[in-house]
């Protein structure tokens, strides 16, 4: 079989995966994600002291990064709103490139190109004159590189928001 024809079969058999499971998706934009959990030794005010568990979540129905802090036993303490999006979850990014090689545009010029998926950074709009409105507050912006098998040039850069599941940016760099 060509070479072009698996890639044709792997893109979409990552499609068909990605129309096959719309309950999760649905579950993942309107609930949050645990993008990072670690334990800290705190001292009480009585002197003695406790282990607190602290997750880094992302409110995808909110579009928020929270700071949650439960004790031992699990019992919420404390929830506190964080400015900074932490960076994406290898999961994040994996869903974020099925999104891409199911766009009927993109997944066409991955198998035409030969093109592989690389990235999956978070697009900052600072970084821009002109910065994506789909990406503005509120939004969990991941940034890709649709780079050629030599892995000396680019084919595109694209753009996909994990909390509308959607590519808004198909070629960010059109002039390169």
């Amino acid at each position: 079989m060509p070479a072009s024809m698996k890639r044709l079969m792997l893109v979409l058999a990552v499609a068909a995966l990605c129309a096959a499971a719309p309950t999760d998706a649905l579950a993942q934009a309107q609930s949050a994600r645990v993008l990072n959990s670690w334990t800290e030794s705190v001292k009480l005010p009585d002197g003695t002291e406790a282990t607190h568990r602290v997750d880094l979540t992302y409110d995808y129905a909110s579009g928020v990064t929270l700071r949650r802090t439960y004790d031992e036993a699990g019992t919420l303490l404390d929830t506190e709103r964080v400015d900074a999006q932490p960076r994406p979850t290898s999961d994040e990014t994996a869903e974020a490139a099925a999104i891409i090689a199911a766009d009927p545009e993109l997944g066409s010029l991955l198998v035409t190109s030969g093109a592989t998926i690389e990235g999956g950074f978070l697009y900052s709009g600072e970084d821009f004159e002109a910065p994506l409105a789909a990406c503005a507050s509120g939004a969990r912006c991941l940034q890709f590189d649709l780079i050629t098998p030599s892995r000396i040039e680019s084919v595109r850069f694209v753009v996909v928001d994990l909390v509308t599941r959607q590519v808004v940016e198909r070629d960010l760099f059109p002039d390169l």
